[in-house]
């Protein structure tokens, strides 16, 4: 089999999976993660977490195979973390794109160049073409030998909110909030509209809302100048490039939620499956692309946040050493409220 035979494999293989979690109304995006709930996974060795299509993949193999671990590794790092995968426990597949090679220098005699502390010295020369590779990896169920440490304590309420608040403080899109139940964003305007907070059933309820709403506030010309935002809104709701938007925008407001800890809330993606079906039948790659857009949504919002994230980091490390911890100032959570309607959450068609 040819490489560009296995990609399309794989790509079609996962499409069909995906495909039949949102029928079933369980891919990742489509179930409810609690506040500090830590989901999407990571690599056991470096701690870094898994991106795009990647994360999306592993999330889904977590979910469908039972583990309740988020932390994944190849063969190799498990080994040389003092463990070892137990014998017949079947690996998942990551993909990889590699786009730069390693070169050893050598001097003028042929022999590999040094560095002061003896090592060899590389260079790495950007490929014409980057090559698709793929990875097995493995759950930390599957391993034997290892120390884990314990899943870190969900943070408490007050901290997810302040950091959710952090982020979209720091937008430069204009958040408007309006008595009502519709959440949406105007393109055009530039502008988030939100019903008022205490019409939202809790405050997590609230920022999960206004996270999607930020994932498309992105797409505007100014920011990612996302296609799917543009043609989503020329085409309107219940078509495919409004489904694609969609998809883009809740993936995203997953990644988000989980990253700043106030968890995700999958209320209104029902509207949109057909679409998705749609979208993935006519192009299995396109659950890869989403999941790569909604990774950038993610980190352009966060980066926008970034030093406002770190100044509220370091407020919680100031109160752990015994001043005194702020009280949630968020909405009443027992008080019974209208959701807001998200079916529409971009502005109207021309």
């Amino acid at each position: 089999m040819s490489p560009a035979q296995k990609q399309q494999e794989y790509y079609q293989e996962f499409a069909n999976r995906i495909i039949q979690r949102i029928k079933e109304g369980t891919a990742p995006w489509q179930k409810p993660w609690r506040p500090g709930e830590r989901f999407l996974p990571e690599n056991l060795s470096s701690g870094r977490n898994y991106t795009a299509g990647n994360s999306i993949y592993l999330a889904d193999a977590a979910e469908r195979r039972g583990f309740a671990d988020n932390r994944w590794a190849t063969y190799r790092q498990i080994k040389a973390l003092g463990g070892h995968v137990r014998q017949g426990e079947p690996g998942e597949k990551v993909v990889f794109f590699q786009r730069s090679k390693r070169i050893l220098e050598r001097d003028d005699q042929g022999k590999p160049k040094t560095d002061a502390e003896g090592n060899r010295v590389y260079r790495h020369e950007r490929l014409d073409k980057p090559v698709w590779r793929t990875y097995t990896v493995f759950n930390a169920e599957q391993t034997a030998g290892l120390k884990l440490d314990r899943p870190d304590t969900p943070q408490p309420l007050w901290k997810a909110h302040k950091r959710a608040e952090a982020v979209m403080q720091a937008t430069d899109a204009t958040i408007r909030h309006v008595q009502g139940d519709r959440a949406y964003y105007h393109r055009n305007r530039d502008e988030i509209v939100l019903p008022e907070r205490g019409q939202f059933p809790s405050a997590n309820h609230y920022y999960q809302t206004a996270l999607h709403e930020l994932g498309h506030s992105t797409g505007h010309p100014t920011r990612l100048d996302r296609d799917t935002l543009k043609d989503g809104i020329k085409q309107g709701f219940g078509s495919v490039p409004y489904a694609r938007e969609e998809l883009r925008a809740e993936i995203s407001a997953m990644m988000t939620g989980e990253r700043v800890g106030a968890g995700h809330d999958p209320a209104r993606g029902a509207a949109y499956v057909e679409g998705w079906v749609q979208a993935l039948e006519e192009d299995p790659r396109e659950i890869h692309r989403a999941a790569a857009d909604a990774q950038r949504m993610t980190n352009y919002v966060l980066e926008a946040a970034r030093e406002r994230l770190q100044g509220i980091d370091q407020e919680i490390a100031e109160s752990a050493r015994g001043q005194e911890i702020p009280r949630d100032r968020a909405p009443d959570r027992d008080r019974p409220a209208r959701a807001p309607d998200r079916t529409a959450a971009l502005e109207p068609s021309r």
